[in-house]
């Protein structure tokens, strides 16, 4: 399949490129799209779909579910490789971090030699807060910093 590098698509993976931490929906995507686009046409979502499926086949872009609605959501990922290192996801803001360090490395190399289990670890998140959510959090409530009710002092 051609890959044509059309004003739009050209569009789309510039403003995702400037939003490397946030995953959105197409329906969000259009809605930015059309935002930056005053006086041009609308973006079509059977277009949009088009791009993010070339994106995603060329890595470049990658589709999640959603942990909140039944959509997918996208990402930027670039030319990076995003299938060998975890990600953590903040519950709070909803940004992911890709967790590209010797200790993931280590945990997946620890999983398959000792657990015989392949870690898929491109769909592996991890969820919690982020160091800006988790500090705004200990403010609001520093007796309580995570929301925990298991009673013990964190």
């Amino acid at each position: 399949m051609a890959t044509y590098k059309t004003p739009g698509r050209q569009r789309l993976l510039d403003f995702l490129e400037s939003s490397p931490d946030r995953q959105f929906t197409v329906d969000e995507l259009c809605e930015k799209l059309d935002s930056m686009t005053a006086g041009e046409n609308k973006t079509r979502k059977s277009t949009l779909y088009r791009h993010l499926s070339e994106l995603c086949a060329e890595g470049t872009v990658r589709k999640y579910r959603s942990d909140t609605q039944s959509a997918y959501v996208y990402q930027y990922v670039g030319q990076g490789d995003c299938c060998h290192h975890f990600h953590l996801k903040c519950v709070t803001c909803g940004d992911l971090i890709h967790l590209e360090c010797a200790v993931s490395e280590e945990l997946l190399t620890h999983i398959s030699a000792h657990h015989g289990f392949e870690v898929d670890s491109g769909r592996s998140i991890l969820y919690g807060l982020c160091k800006a959510c988790a500090s705004l959090e200990k403010k609001h409530d520093p007796t309580n910093p995570r929301g925990c009710s298991c009673g013990h002092h964190h």
